[in-house]
This record gives C-alpha cells, sequence and structure tokens, in this order.
C-alpha cells in the first residue's frame, strides 16, 4: 500500500522529472535535502505496489541512475 506522503512524493517526481534547480528549491521548500528526496525515492522505486502503478517514473528513475553511475 502507497501511503498519501509517498504518493505525493512519486507525484511530484512524476510531474518534475529532471533535477533542475527549481525543482531542488522546490524539494527544500518542503523540508526536504535534496539527497534525502533521492533516499526516499530510491526505496520507493522499489516497492512493487510503486512499480505497478508508477511504472513508467521507475523505469526513467532506474534508466537515469544507470546513465549517471555509467559517466565517468
Amino acid at each position: 500500500m502507497i501511503t498519501a506522503r509517498a504518493r505525493a512524493l512519486l507525484e511530484f517526481e512524476a510531474a518534475h522529472p529532471g533535477r533542475d534547480r527549481p525543482k531542488l528549491d522546490k524539494i527544500r521548500q518542503l523540508g526536504l535535502t535534496p539527497e534525502g528526496y533521492e533516499a526516499r525515492l530510491e526505496v520507493l522505486v522499489a516497492d512493487v505496489d510503486v512499480m505497478a502503478e508508477y511504472p513508467e517514473l521507475v523505469y526513467r528513475y532506474w534508466n537515469q541512475r544507470r546513465d549517471r553511475a555509467s559517466r565517468p
């Protein structure tokens, strides 16, 4: 089951997929650090309920992680 807070974070990520300055500022306004946001998002996208309900977001997230990891 996806909590309301987790769903809000997922909806925010779906609406703002990049890692631009305005998004980082909004994350801070929500009381999160960018690192805390990323850590929470990583846990969420590994959840089977999230995978079932937000497959595009999960796919995009893991592809972005893979791309960032493959850069020297």
